[in-house]
């Protein structure tokens, strides 16, 4: 598509009083590297790189009214008082250079404060009513008892919200934004089994409503009329114990609208302690999942006899204020469809600005289909809710590291280049080597690049993943460097080339395990099978890592009855809690046998002998799959040192590890070389 056929997405929009330059949005997602309150340097560096990318609306992460009661991680920004403006000052005046507009996240987490603080300081963590913050797979956060708030407490809050609203102003920004959605403190307030209250802010959906809407009031009352106040808001809050269902979603929004909103961020939230076989971990998420939910507000009606508090008869009138919508929804062919047809009236494009920050500008001029796409690891949230760390993203290797691809510097001499491998740190290598100006060539001795993604991409759920392989596919044309497929190198090849430098990314040398049989014909990698291997019908996985759990949903799915042996307590200890928390709910639905404190002793034709806490057991295996991790494959390197002065290891041929390591080391090399 040429930039004519964007022409809704890349044209002005307007918010309130903020006009902006075009209709691609980067919501809030917290990089968690402030310092006590304070904005860092980190912090203006990620929003500079979105700024100059193109983007027309910033909304800048997460920031606290109430700290350190209200914080969600240890390395917060806030704006609780006036010593904390000159940083945000900075952080706008940044943004407003490039040409973009910038609005601020006001929250407070409430029951999902960061409990190791709170701990710290000897408090609980305080919320609308004293109910536990239950289990939710989209946060990996489940939390203690909280205590409630007293009546005058929320009274204050309002204030302290619209208080930090004022010095948001005070610094630059352009609007703000309510934090209503996930786990946040007015959402608590908008469902109604968080709020159990009885007094006039709770009781029903116009109770419940009252806190976000005096909020919105308050801040109009001090930033006047002209300043725009947005709000992000669960417009349903499902699960087991969700608090808002989409009737009550409506409502919401009808009662902000009126309270003085200028716009509405729609999102969804899944309340449970149980993951089904309809739940989708974030690697098979569809792209544009929450424009759904955008286009039920902006359509539906309140049916015929859902009367509500505060409306006039029985019908709600049109939510009119814009719509900020997306949900994987960085694809300028979908985003443009969904602002054509009146679904939404503004994109966020979240993810997809975390793994590209260029990405508006490579929509403007043509160039997106080269774009970084988000592989749904869900890394980037992962390490801050469940590790204290920063933000940090695995195909995006200058995240939490480098500001930009700007910070490369041009090589000072121009290298021949060989990159042994075409896996993702290869490609990375290639690419980053490439930009600096050096003549690179990439071997990969397989009809096709990929490397350990070929096989990682064949398990359920791995939509988002297997968009990575296209992505490096078409980089040699982007960054002009040459490939050479079905070409497996040797120290030869090396010799005969003379290469300046060598960047080895030659991957895994399978696992060998001391077990008797281990060489029989029966007995398979995983990504052997994964790649097309036959499969008996009772398979035993020896490994329950996140290859062997992967393989084992795979066969699940295949109809074969599966027992996955692993010698630990715990499966798949090195993924991502939400991920994990919804694969093994699924293998054990599909009715995967699971030992743990287990291990294999012995292969034989059709069974395998494994000693566990009950002693020893003879298991059914026409099939047995090895899953526990492959070594380094550096031979070659250490083979050629004395042919070439730079020899690079990268990748799993460094260290076996995920698609994280393998991009960053990738990186790293490209930019030495």
């Amino acid at each position: 598509m040429s930039q004519t056929e964007f022409s809704k997405l890349l044209s002005p929009g307007k918010i309130g009083t903020m006009e902006l330059k075009n209709r691609i949005v980067l919501p809030p997602m917290g990089t968690d590297a402030g310092e006590e309150g304070f904005v860092t340097e980190p912090i203006i560096n990620r929003y500079a790189a979105n700024a100059k990318g193109g983007t027309g609306l910033l909304i800048t992460e997460v920031t606290c009214v109430d700290p350190p009661l209200g914080i969600n991680t240890v390395h917060y920004i806030a704006l609780s008082d006036d010593k904390y403006i000159p940083g945000f000052q900075k952080l706008t005046d940044t943004i407003h250079k490039y040409g973009a507009k910038c609005a601020i996240q006001l929250s407070h987490a409430g029951r999902g404060a960061n409990l190791s603080v709170l701990h710290a300081l000897g408090q609980p963590a305080t919320a609308p009513s004293e109910v536990a913050m239950p289990y939710s797979f989209v946060t990996g956060l489940t939390g203690e008892t909280p205590r409630a708030f007293t009546h005058d407490e929320i009274v204050a809050l309002e204030d302290k919200y619209a208080d930090a609203a004022v010095r948001a102003k005070k610094a630059g920004y352009d609007a703000v934004e309510i934090h209503g959605a996930g786990y946040y403190l007015v959402a608590q307030f908008f469902s109604s089994t968080a709020n159990q209250r009885t007094d006039e802010y709770g009781g029903n959906a116009y109770n419940r409503a009252r806190f976000a809407c005096n909020i919105i009031r308050k801040i109009k009352k001090r930033c006047g009329k002209d300043f725009p106040v947005m709000i992000k808001m669960n417009v349903i809050d499902g699960g087991r114990n969700g608090g808002v269902t989409p009737i009550d979603g409506l409502y919401n929004c009808y009662l902000v609208q009126q309270a003085g909103a200028d716009a509405i961020e729609v999102i969804a939230c899944n309340w449970s302690d149980v993951a089904t076989l309809e739940d989708i971990p974030a690697g098979g998420q569809p792209k544009g999942m929450a424009l759904p939910l955008a286009g039920m507000v902006r359509k539906a009606m309140i049916a015929e006899g859902e009367e509500r508090p505060n409306m006039e008869g029985r019908g709600l009138p049109a939510i009119t204020i814009p719509l900020i919508a997306g949900g994987r929804t960085y694809d300028p062919v979908m985003a443009e469809g969904a602002l054509t047809s009146g679904i939404a009236d503004f994109i966020h494009m979240g993810r997809g600005m975390i793994t590209e920050p260029e990405r508006p500008n490579m929509i403007a001029g043509g160039t997106y289909p080269y774009a970084r796409p988000c592989i749904g690891c869900q890394k980037c949230m992962d390490n801050q809710l469940m590790n204290d760390g920063e933000l940090i993203c695995s195909v995006n290797a200058v995240l939490g590291h480098d500001n930009n691809d700007d910070s490369l510097p041009p090589a000072e001499t121009k290298k021949t280049v060989m990159v042994i491998g075409g896996g993702p740190a290869g490609i990375e290598a290639a690419r980053v080597a490439a930009m600096r100006g050096h003549d690179v060539t990439v071997y990969e001795a397989e009809d096709r690049l990929g490397g350990q993604l070929i096989p990682a991409v064949v398990p359920p759920y791995k939509e988002n993943l297997a968009d990575y392989i296209p992505y490096m596919e078409k980089q040699s044309e982007y960054r002009g460097f040459h490939v050479v497929t079905g070409k497996k190198i040797t120290r030869e090849d090396v010799e005969a080339l003379k290469p300046d430098a060598v960047i080895a990314a030659t991957g895994v040398i399978p696992a060998s395990l001391p077990i008797s049989g281990f060489e029989k014909a029966h007995v398979y990698n995983a990504k052997e099978i994964l790649l097309g291997a036959p499969a008996a019908d009772d398979v035993v996985i020896i490994g329950g890592g996140t290859v062997g759990c992967e393989t084992a949903e795979y066969l699940l799915k295949a109809g074969k009855h599966v027992t996955v042996v692993e010698m630990t307590d715990h499966l798949m200890t090195n993924m991502v809690e939400t991920t994990r928390f919804v694969l093994k709910s699924h293998i054990k639905e599909l009715g995967c046998a699971i030992l743990l404190k287990t291990k294999c002793k012995e292969i034989r034709n059709q069974e395998v002998v494994v000693e566990g806490p009950a002693g020893e057991k003879i298991i059914p295996a026409g099939t047995v799959v090895i899953a526990t991790k492959d070594r380094p494959n550096h031979q070659l390197a250490d083979e050629i040192r004395d042919l070439c002065a730079e020899v690079y290891v990268v990748g799993d041929a460094s260290e076996v590890g995920s698609v994280m390591e393998a991009v960053r080391t990738g990186y790293v090399a490209g930019k030495q070389v």
